[in-house]
């Protein structure tokens, strides 16, 4: 009965969001579940409405004072702050999460929020980006700490956490080292999404945008890299049409651009590799026969 309640409030919240958005007084918060306010929360996040994302992650903290979602919400809150470039709410939410540490498991995902803080840092810091730019290098240590971090099982997050050492590797020019932890991605967790962006990354290691990380961008991805194949039904048109109602369309375009380039790029390279050898082939067997059926040298010393 629990499940059928879910699944119906779920069908409907998606019909209020798809009719222009979630507005407060069109839920009554005291008859939903903590999963609920949290979907709808991280709808909200997910969308940009970062400062009634928060209200929403606070409501779920005090409504819900036993519920195991406490620290992904207080994470989630965390990251709302950023996006909002209230950073010293961010840092003082993230650095009393760790100090507490109630929750190992969670952890690496706090050292990725504390991580990509650095990474934004380091937009408003002026001067030239160098290797030793203070806050790219706070960053990768964060990333490398979530990703030792001994008493989490959570390879969603120590995968984002390789992802994203690369990606600042990459900012900071160190492009063959970007390639090698890119590389490092998909050999640590194959089935992660990020080995899914790092492939993408690989196409052309230099660039350095953040790639979308929604359900129809991954699926855009996967067709792209041929992981997957198109349906053969009329399914993919909604998929399409989903793919083309999403705020990150021009960066998938862009990026399914890149593929086809790198693409072209390589069957360029290979049919002249192919016409190079060709050409070899056909000079040797031509200079065969020149010596064939070259005139012979008269030997001097018979005629004397």
């Amino acid at each position: 009965m629990t499940n059928l309640k879910f699944a119906l409030f779920t069908f409907l919240f998606t019909i209020i969001v798809s009719c222009g958005g979630t507005k407060n007084q069109e839920i009554d918060y005291t008859q939903i579940t903590d999963a609920e306010m949290m979907q709808i929360a991280d709808k909200k996040l997910e969308t940009g409405d970062y400062e009634n994302a928060i209200t929403d992650y606070k409501r779920l903290l005090l409504d819900f004072p036993t519920s195991n979602l406490h620290i992904d919400a207080q994470i989630k809150i965390a990251e709302a702050y950023g996006n909002l470039d209230k950073f010293e709410d961010q840092m003082n939410q993230l650095f009393r999460l760790v100090k507490e540490n109630i929750i190992p498991e969670r952890v690496p995902r706090i050292y990725i929020q504390l991580g990509k803080w650095y990474e934004r840092a380091a937009l408003f810091n002026p001067g030239i980006i160098t290797t030793d730019s203070v806050d790219y290098i706070n960053a990768i240590r964060y990333y490398d700490q979530a990703l030792k971090y001994p008493d989490s099982d959570d390879n969603e997050s120590k995968s984002e956490a390789v992802y994203r050492h690369a990606l600042v590797e990459a900012k900071i020019g160190q492009i063959d080292e970007a390639i090698g932890r890119y590389r490092l991605v998909s050999s640590l967790f194959p089935n992660s999404d990020f080995s899914i962006l790092s492939q993408i990354k690989l196409k052309d290691p230099s660039d350095t945008s953040e790639l979308a990380t929604t359900d129809s961008a991954m699926t855009v991805y996967k067709l792209a890299l041929g992981i997957v194949e198109a349906p053969e039904n009329e399914d993919s048109e909604d998929v399409a049409d989903e793919v083309e109602e999403i705020e990150e369309d021009s960066m998938i375009e862009s990026t399914i651009d890149l593929i086809e380039k790198s693409d072209e790029q390589q069957s360029d390279e290979s049919e002249q590799d192919n016409a190079e050898e060709e050409n070899q082939e056909e000079g040797t067997i031509e200079s065969g026969v020149e010596e064939l059926f070259a005139p012979a040298v008269e030997d001097s010393s018979d005629n004397n």
